[in-house]
């Protein structure tokens, strides 16, 4: 009898996922079931596949729909994976996600593992492709060396075309989630001392990082990277990071909307029709024309006239007099509202992953630096990379378990061999295939 798969979310990320398992619903003998608040054009390529319209809040249907089946994929926000997978455990459902785990959700375990059914988390790019290809090389290494140092950083941008995007970036995922990203700050290990950066200093914390494409980047440090000492099995470590990659000249403009209030998810904004991205840009800084609001930038925060950041700034409108759609709202949404105009993928985009790992580990009194990264380049704004880095994950590991079967109960992390060993090696064959540099230091 075919198995039910029931895919919630049919956003920026779902494309190579939709795809991918419909091209194999007759071989791993599934009947797909999408339900999205959106049906994107590229639904339509699809003929045998089951769409429909879900109001996500309707909690009645939501159970009704996801009766019978034997795993949901949930690609909506995080904050809504609690409900779906309360709703799952207790129906004996099997559940997927890209998320990251949090205390919330860990509280269900007891009920996975009560009701034989399975909730996989962190497996998309970051986390889950990082988490894997960091595991594989970290329990190769640790047979017979001990690590000292690992940095992972990973970036989702558009290939950078200074002209036509000086900030090489444009939504590929959860907007508001780009705008709120370090928010709560970040944790690492730096030569053996512990860090906290706080989110008005994270921007400027950064890190170069160059990859052998001779492509050169900034990283700056993402939440708490001290936990991955235990769950990395990194006893001996003195410097441990993960963290974001973008394009240079992106965090010191980024810092700068910070500092400026404009990321703030708590003030509320009353619009009247009137105000521009101009009005908006000077809203805390109040200066009575763009030459006066130069000015502030130079002599207070040290914004060059024809700088990066004053390039990226420009490009955004944030300088120009459109008016401002929105009627009310938070900080953060004004801004997504601004950046929404230039930041959309169009058709003609193509998106970029980047993803590289650094290691530092001693081998017979030697000391040795092993780098280790991935390049993906998107076909189109439908079939992205970040798509395809978030949603083949997911589909090769539902591959995997309609081929081979799973014995594993509760929540689950792709930290072990069994699950990333099979997945890293499917999607090698996929294209998503990391790279390796071997260093004497």
């Amino acid at each position: 009898m075919s198995k039910k798969i029931v895919i919630l979310g049919a956003g920026k990320s779902s494309s190579y996922l939709i795809k991918y398992l419909y091209d194999k619903r007759k071989e791993l003998d599934i009947y797909l079931n999408i339900f999205s608040d959106y049906r994107p054009t590229y639904i339509d390529e699809f003929n045998e596949l089951n769409f429909t319209f879900l109001d996500v809040k309707d909690k009645e249907k939501l159970i009704q729909i996801l009766q019978g089946s034997y795993i949901v994929v949930s690609l909506l926000p995080p904050f809504l994976h609690f409900e779906i997978a309360e709703i799952c455990s207790k129906n004996k459902i099997n559940m997927i996600t890209a998320s990251y785990l949090d205390d919330k959700i860990k509280k269900l375990e007891k009920s996975f593992v009560k009701n034989d059914c399975f909730l996989f988390m962190e497996m998309g790019l970051d986390p889950g492709i990082d988490h894997m290809s960091a595991m594989k090389t970290i329990d190769k290494l640790n047979k017979s060396n001990k690590i000292i140092e690992f940095e992972s950083y990973t970036g989702g941008l558009v290939k950078l075309d200074k002209k036509n995007n000086p900030w090489g970036y444009k939504f590929t995922w959860n907007p508001m989630n780009v705008i709120l990203a370090g928010v709560e700050g970040a944790k690492y290990l730096k030569e053996g001392i512990s860090k906290s950066i706080s989110y008005d200093e994270i921007f400027k914390d950064l890190t170069s990082i160059n990859i052998p494409e001779n492509e050169h980047f900034e990283g700056y440090a993402n939440r708490d990277s001290l936990k991955y000492k235990s769950l990395y099995n990194l006893k001996d470590i003195k410097t441990l990071k993960r963290g974001t990659l973008r394009h240079k000249g992106f965090c010191k403009t980024w810092s700068l909307l910070i500092n400026l209030g404009l990321t703030s998810n708590s003030k509320t904004l009353y619009n009247d029709n009137e105000m521009t991205f101009f009005d908006f840009f000077n809203y805390n800084i109040k200066a009575e024309d763009y030459n006066g609001l130069k000015k502030v930038l130079h002599e207070v925060y040290g914004i060059k006239k024809n700088s990066q950041v004053i390039k990226n700034l420009e490009w955004s409108g944030f300088f120009s007099n459109k008016k401002i759609p929105l009627k009310e709202g938070k900080f953060s949404d004004f801004l997504l509202t601004i950046l929404m105009d230039k930041w959309t993928l169009s058709k003609g985009d193509i998106d970029l992953i980047v993803m590289t790992h650094t290691f530092v580990y001693k081998s017979e009194k030697k000391i040795n630096k092993l780098i280790s990264y991935l390049r993906i380049e998107g076909e189109d704004n439908i079939y992205t990379a970040m798509s395809k880095t978030v949603g083949l994950p997911i589909a090769v590991l539902i591959e995997h378990i309609l081929k081979n079967g799973i014995d594993k109960k509760g929540i689950q992390l792709p930290f072990n061999k069994d699950i990333y060993n099979p997945i890293l090696k499917k999607l090698k064959k996929l294209g998503i295939d990391f790279k390796e540099i071997e260093i004497n230091i």
